[in-house]
């Protein structure tokens, strides 16, 4: 074990960046809902009856582990460098593919197609700041395994046209 191998500031971003989407996605509020009395009236609750505001662990069944998973990808990622192990890709990559895929499906899924029931129409839900910060921290891995790669590939040379 080579921790040399290591970028102190690239662990320590991917490091805060994992720990974030995992609080952001267990505690932090990612929707509110206003409290009229039509959300009673039609049984249109988000977060479960009577409640106004919850988490996404709480709203996304499927895309909780997605993104438990997601927050996973930089420890991967230094245990490969520190094992020193041979990979067929350049380290970081597949670590910058999943942190954009989640930021995709974080985006997707707050602002695309907001969550709500599908017989009661969606009306006074919000985001809420924890959802921010699960974006950011989707933001923050997958420019943690750009910059790694990025670094493993140094300066590209081109060649010239037509030349093999």
């Amino acid at each position: 074990m080579d921790f040399s191998r290591l970028d102190m500031r690239r662990s320590i971003v991917g490091g805060v960046a994992s720990i974030l989407l995992i609080a952001a996605l267990l505690f932090l509020p990612w929707f509110s809902l206003t409290d009229v009395p039509q959300r009673a009236e039609q049984g249109s609750w988000l977060c479960g009856e009577g409640q106004l505001s919850c988490t996404g662990y709480e709203t996304f069944p499927i895309l909780r582990w997605l993104l438990i998973a997601a927050a996973l990808s930089p420890a991967i990622l230094a245990y490969i460098l520190v094992r020193g192990h041979k990979t067929t890709w350049p380290t970081g990559e597949m670590t910058m593919v999943v942190g954009f895929t989640a930021f995709a499906l974080l985006l997707y899924n707050g602002i695309i197609d907001i969550p709500g029931p599908a017989e009661a129409p969606e009306f006074g839900e919000s985001l809420d700041w924890g959802y921010w910060v699960a974006l950011v921290a989707a933001l923050g891995i997958g420019a943690t395994g750009f910059l790694r790669s990025s670094e493993e590939r140094g300066p590209v040379r081109r060649k010239a046209p037509g030349t093999v």
